[in-house]
This record gives C-alpha cells, sequence and structure tokens, in this order.
C-alpha cells in the first residue's frame, strides 16, 4: 500500500510525476501563505514547455515561491517590455542554436563566410538591444547557444561546431559591458543529462519545444545554484570533522601510518580527493575549519606529518579539537567567526553528530559523509554548487590569511594598555572611493552576504549598483582597510541618495571583519564633504531591524543623528550637515578618493 506523501516529499523525490509535482506546488501555496516571493520571466526563440514548473519546485525547495512570467514564441525584447510593466526582477533566456534561422544547423554548413558574417552581426545587434533593454532587471542570465546534432568528430571541429563557437563569443563580447547580465554554460548543463534525454525531435518538428524534462530539469536546478538558493543562503564557512571524513580511520587508534589516505588506493584516494575539493574551496575564499573529537596532538600530528595530507595547518582558520559537544564547538567557531550560523556547512561521517546539529542548530547546513564511499564525490559537487554556484569575486579569493591577522590582532590587543593604545598599535588606515566601477563584483557581493553591521539589509545586484554609480543624484562610496598586519581589503559600502535639500543614507553596511576599530565613525567627514558638493543641507538615515543586525539599532544615535517621529518601520534619523559632528577616531588615517584609486604598498 502506496503511502501519502507531502508536497514537500514530492517536491523532493525526482521521480515523481509531472502531475504530481503540479498538485503539490499547489499544495505547497496554500501551505506556504507567508513564504518569499520573486518574480521569474522566460524568454526563448523555442518553445520551453513544463520548465516552469521545475522552477517553481526548486524554488520551493528553498521556501520560496516562483511567479513565472512565461515566453512568447521567439520575441525577447518584447518578453523584456512585458515583464518590465509586470515587474519582474529575475529573467532567464534560453536560445537554440539550430531555431536562429530554421534548420540552422543544416544551413551552416554550406553557408558563405559573407552570408555567415551577416548572420554574427544581425545576432550581435539583437543581443545588443536586448542587454541594454534588460538594464532594469535585478540579475539576467543568458545560456550559450548549443548544438543539437552531434558532431561527427571527435574534437567537434566541423563548421557547426565552429559558428556555435563564434556565436557564442558574440555572446561573451556583448554581455561584457552589463553587469545585470550572466552567462551560463549550455555544455555544462548539456553534459548532465546527454543529448537523448535532453531533446525530443518529434516534439521540436511540431511544436518547437525541443527540450525533454530532464534538460529543462536541469537548467531549473543550475538557476537554483546560481541564484545561491533563490536568495536564501550565502555559506562562507566550511566546518570539517576528521576521521573518516578527512581520512579513513580513527587517527587515536590506527595512527599515523594506519589511517588510510593512499592517493593510488581506495578508500584512501576518495578521502585524498575530498582534501584536494576542500583546498579548492579556501583558495576560492571560503573559511576551512575543524571540529573534531580527538586528542590535539594527534590531530596535529596528522596536519604536519601525513606525507599525503593536502590539507595543512595554512590552509585552516580555526580548529576545536576536543571533547566537547559538536554544537557547542560550531557556536564558538561562528562567534569567533563574527558570522552567523546560517554561514556554516557542517560536514560529519557520524550520523549522531549529524542529527544532534541538525536538532539543535538548524541554521548550519549539516550535510553527512556517505556510508557508500562511492558516493562521496556526490557530496563534494553539492558542497562546491553551495558554496561557489553564485559566483565569488576575485578579491574574495583565499580569505584565511586575513582571518589569522585578525587572530594576532586579538592577541595584540589582549597585551595593550588600554583599547584606544591598542587601536593606535594597528596603524590603521581606511580609503573611502567613490563610484569605481571596477569594484562592482565585490561591492554587490558584500551587500549580499553582509547580515550583521547592515542598517538596512538592502541586497544589490551589480546592475543597480552600476546604475546607482551612472545616476547624477546618487554615489556609491566603498571603504578599504589596512592596518599592520595586512590588508582586508574592501570591507565597507555606503549608497547615498541626493534629494532636494537631503541626502539620504539608503545603505550603509560593513564587513564583520573591521567592526570595532572606528572604521565606522572615520569614514563620515569624507562622505559630508561630498553631500555638501551637492549643496544638501541635511543627512537622513534608516535603520531597517533584520533578524541578525540588531547590534546597529542604535548606530545612527552614537553617530549623532536624531530619531525622528514615526510610527512602524524602518526607523529614521536626521541631523544638520551644519551642526553635525560625528565621532572622531584620530588613530585612523582616513584619505578619500573620489575616483578609482588603491593604497601604495612599500616594494
Amino acid at each position: 500500500m502506496k503511502m501519502n506523501r507531502s508536497a514537500s516529499e514530492i517536491l523532493a523525490d525526482q521521480a515523481s510525476p509531472l502531475g504530481e509535482v503540479m498538485q503539490a506546488l499547489a499544495d505547497w501555496d496554500q501551505q506556504s501563505p507567508n513564504a518569499q516571493e520573486i518574480t521569474f520571466g522566460l524568454s526563448s526563440n523555442v518553445t520551453l514547455g513544463p520548465l516552469s514548473i521545475y522552477l517553481r519546485r526548486h524554488a520551493a525547495l528553498c521556501g520560496v515561491r516562483l511567479r513565472v512570467s512565461e515566453s512568447d514564441y521567439d520575441n525577447t525584447l518584447g518578453d523584456l517590455d512585458r515583464f518590465r510593466r509586470a515587474g519582474v526582477a529575475y529573467v532567464f533566456c534560453l536560445p537554440l542554436f539550430d531555431n536562429i534561422q530554421p534548420a540552422f544547423e543544416a544551413q551552416v554548413a554550406s553557408m558563405e563566410e559573407l552570408e555567415l558574417a551577416e548572420r554574427e552581426a544581425e545576432l550581435r545587434s539583437r543581443w545588443r538591444l536586448v542587454f541594454e533593454s534588460s538594464r532594469s532587471f535585478r540579475q539576467v542570465w543568458v545560456a550559450t547557444y548549443h548544438r543539437m546534432s552531434p558532431a561527427p568528430g571527435a574534437d567537434g571541429d566541423d563548421p557547426v561546431g565552429r559558428a556555435v563557437r563564434r556565436f557564442n563569443q558574440v555572446l561573451r563580447e556583448e554581455a561584457a559591458s552589463y553587469p545585470q547580465v550572466q552567462l551560463l554554460d549550455s555544455a555544462e548543463v548539456l553534459a548532465c543529462v546527454g543529448a537523448p534525454a535532453a531533446f525530443d525531435w518529434r516534439f521540436y518538428q511540431r511544436a518547437k519545444a525541443p527540450f525533454r524534462p530532464a534538460l529543462l530539469d536541469r537548467w531549473a536546478h543550475k538557476l537554483r545554484v546560481v541564484s545561491r538558493g533563490f536568495g536564501t543562503y550565502y555559506y562562507k564557512v566550511l566546518v570539517l570533522d576528521c576521521d573518516n571524513t578527512l581520512w579513513g580511520g580513527v587517527i587515536g587508534e590506527d595512527l599515523l601510518t594506519g589511517v588510510r589516505l593512499d592517493p593510488h588506493e581506495p578508500p584512501g584516494s576518495i578521502y585524498w580527493r575530498a582534501q584536494q575539493e576542500y583546498r579548492a574551496l579556501e583558495r576560492a575564499g571560503m573559511l576551512l575549519c575543524l571540529c573534531s573529537k580527538n586528542n590535539p596532538a594527534d590531530v596535529d600530528e596528522m596536519l604536519r606529518s601525513h606525507p599525503a595530507m593536502v590539507l595543512r595547518d595554512d590552509c585552516l582558520t580555526l580548529k576545536k579539537v576536543n571533547w566537547d559537544e559538536k554544537p557547542d564547538n560550531l557556536r564558538a567557531i561562528a562567534a569567533e567567526l563574527n558570522v552567523g550560523l546560517d554561514s556554516l556547512i557542517f560536514i560529519d561521517d557520524s550520523p549522531f553528530e549529524c542529527e544532534a546539529v541538525r536538532s539543535q542548530l538548524p541554521a548550519v547546513k549539516t550535510l553527512q559523509v556517505p556510508a557508500q564511499l562511492a558516493e562521496y564525490p556526490a557530496l563534494l559537487q553539492q558542497v562546491r554548487e553551495l558554496m561557489l554556484g553564485g559566483g565569488v569575486a576575485a578579491e574574495s579569493a583565499s580569505k584565511t590569511h586575513e582571518y589569522r591577522q585578525r587572530a594576532a590582532a586579538r592577541e595584540l590587543e589582549s597585551a595593550a594598555g588600554s583599547r584606544e593604545e591598542y587601536l593606535r598599535s594597528l596603524g590603521l588606515r581606511a580609503a573611502v572611493i567613490r563610484s569605481d566601477r571596477a569594484r562592482l563584483p565585490r561591492i554587490s557581493e558584500l551587500t549580499q552576504k553582509s547580515n550583521q553591521f547592515n542598517l538596512t539589509t538592502r541586497r544589490y545586484t551589480q546592475s543597480e549598483l552600476a546604475a546607482t554609480m551612472d545616476d547624477p543624484c546618487a554615489d556609491v562610496f566603498s571603504v578599504d582597510v589596512e592596518d599592520r598586519f595586512g590588508s582586508a581589503g574592501l570591507t565597507g559600502v555606503v549608497v547615498v541618495r541626493y534629494l532636494p535639500e537631503i541626502a539620504e543614507i539608503e545603505a550603509f553596511l560593513m564587513s564583520c571583519r573591521v567592526i570595532g576599530r572606528g572604521v565606522e565613525w572615520a569614514i563620515w567627514p569624507a562622505i559630508i564633504a561630498e553631500c555638501r558638493r551637492h549643496g544638501v543641507a541635511t543627512i537622513r538615515a534608516a535603520y531597517l531591524p533584520s533578524a541578525k543586525n540588531a547590534m546597529v539599532a542604535d548606530y545612527y544615535q552614537q553617530l549623532g543623528l536624531d530619531p525622528l517621529p514615526a510610527e512602524g518601520e524602518p526607523c529614521w534619523f536626521q541631523a544638520s550637515l551644519d551642526s553635525w559632528r560625528p565621532p572622531e577616531a584620530p588613530w585612523i588615517e582616513c584619505q578619500y578618493h573620489p575616483a578609482k584609486a588603491k593604497f601604495q604598498h612599500a616594494g
């Protein structure tokens, strides 16, 4: 007898029939009236069939209700205009190479170069218009072109393959000028499915519907990954168990020579590969920590002396190797790194430990090493997608050294005679840089992941920031910080709108890495100077409470702004520029750069 399944169980089961998925979505919508809602637009030169259903399923699994606007047939400019009027925020364009013209793949082999160049120029103009028209959307994802017919040779160097590469180069060149546009690799998505499961030639001929459900579901999965679960998570820290997670066996019992970590022989080769994957994540900007019930000396010896270890001590930001309960150690890791528990992914082989963390710390993403070790690479792929699927700004790479710098600064603080003496000893320098478009990726990333010192918790895409920078009545200030231990990089953002007579602080946020050093006070004279240049007499700012930003509830009052009487949220604060005097931080050297600037380091 088949048991009744919940809507969530049906949605999570990839084998669920489409009819059951549709009913489960209807049930989930009724059961989740307060779910976050996102508007999504689809555009294509073919019929996309049930893609909207698969997108809604993946969004529901993230706790998000997706409202999807469907595509008109081969009318992307018209789609964008309609989406704009409907208030759509996110757009996905899935163009088919073969339908650029009827049976285009069949035509390409016999086309003269002049005719192909004309098609290329026409395509370039069309995409330029599309990208220009898409500026108002928060994010636009565009799939690259792909072929449907198999390549005759192993290298794919036939007329169709060359034309696909040529037209994709057009896409890359045109998209490069538009920060709101991100290209998605169709070849990667196709490789996950395979051509036989991807294309339906019969429906393509009958209804211009070439894509089978398996490929559409994979595209929905890809969009879930690149949007970081439709904006529901942002993981920064990977916390790892040791025994039977980083190596096979128990170091305290099997000793250095008995654990399994041989790169050439399973099961050691599986653990060795896992360490390679974790090391790559650290180099991409993720923080690696250990949380293991073990003798610290045994783990230290393993890190230091085992010849096959990939992860050494310099890869790790924190180690909690002791006999304390793992939920307690995870709380301590989050506190010491000054991040939320929802920034952590925890990996352990023990079902008992995983369940303890899931029950006590549901905000932590907890993953268990599979009992069947052959499935471990699939878990690693899931971790890569969770941590890197949404992209990482180049400036975010390898943060381990920066957090070690913070630990050294804490040691210096404990030896200082007073707080101000300690801060002066750091040799702090800050640079306030106005509206530098080269910094768009990092500024956007910081707005997406900063929660605690964030006065309004507003998230910005690169396109929104670019539009703000281009607006003569707005500025985006970014803040760089460095001290005697090195550079912390871009760690603060202030967005200002200049209204008649008033400068309004639309957003102010800082990285947890520099909170409490006085940077939050030292930057304001530079911003005040720019406000005066715009002729405003008053500065006004809002605090919008969230579940995580209580630490800044009274920030604007400490800054010297007066609260305005108002009901509800946000809370508004205001001051006259003539009388406002922000708190001083004389231990910080603060420079203002109206244009792009970087610190000049000696040597």
